[in-house]
């Protein structure tokens, strides 16, 4: 069974976290290799709510298909930290920004492993909380959010849900595309959304941390 206290105590050390156990085979230099010195600090909001049925969600975003950086993926609540602010208060604005609701939060449990991620050059920090279920019905922010995904916890750790997807890259030199690359990412399937990338690589953390 879900608990915010021991969540908020494994997360106290962040020495002892797991590793993550899924990455994309482009991993260096995209979601393991180091960040550049000038790359932008960005938070998520791992936000996880009881249903009531019992049920512990996390909300997820589909982002439309016409946005530059990660397009059609689905992905955590989150962006840039702006001047001023700290992880917690850029991750708690960006998820009300894009899912038009203020989180009211229970417990703040601590952060998961950082994670590079190359696309958008985001230097990403995971905090995780645990707020009040919304009571009112999400409004998403049509330019940044198409859908938003009720993903249940104990999806993460459902051997069923694991996949292996294989994804194409254009390589391009002076806006041509010159070829084509192919590689395999692990995933985590929900309904018809596939989840990977950075996003899986944070819920597969957390899902081990839970387990442990």
């Amino acid at each position: 069974m879900f608990s915010p206290e021991t969540l908020k105590h494994r997360l106290s050390d962040p020495a002892t976290l797991p590793r993550p156990g899924v990455s994309p085979a482009l991993s260096y230099g995209r979601h393991r290799g180091p960040a550049h010195t000038q790359s932008r600090l960005a938070a998520v909001a791992v936000t996880i709510y009881e249903q009531p049925d019992g049920t512990w969600t996390i909300p997820l975003t589909l982002r439309p298909s016409t946005l530059q950086h990660h397009g059609g993926q689905v992905c955590l609540p989150g962006g840039q930290v702006e001047p001023g602010e700290n992880v917690l208060e850029a991750a708690l604005r960006e998820f009300e920004e894009e899912l038009g609701v203020r989180p009211a939060v229970r417990h703040h449990c601590g952060e998961l492993s950082s994670v590079y991620v190359y696309a958008s050059d985001n230097w990403v920090h995971p905090v995780v909380v645990v707020i009040e279920p919304p009571r009112e019905p999400w409004k998403p922010d049509p330019i940044e959010v198409e859908q938003v995904i009720a993903l249940p916890l104990d999806v993460l750790w459902d051997d069923d849900s694991r996949t292996e997807l294989v994804k194409r890259r254009g390589v391009q030199v002076d806006g041509q595309q010159v070829d084509e690359l192919t590689f395999r990412a692990s995933a985590i399937e929900h309904q018809e959304y596939a989840i990977w990338g950075a996003t899986a690589l944070i819920l597969d953390q957390l899902a081990r941390i839970l387990q442990q």
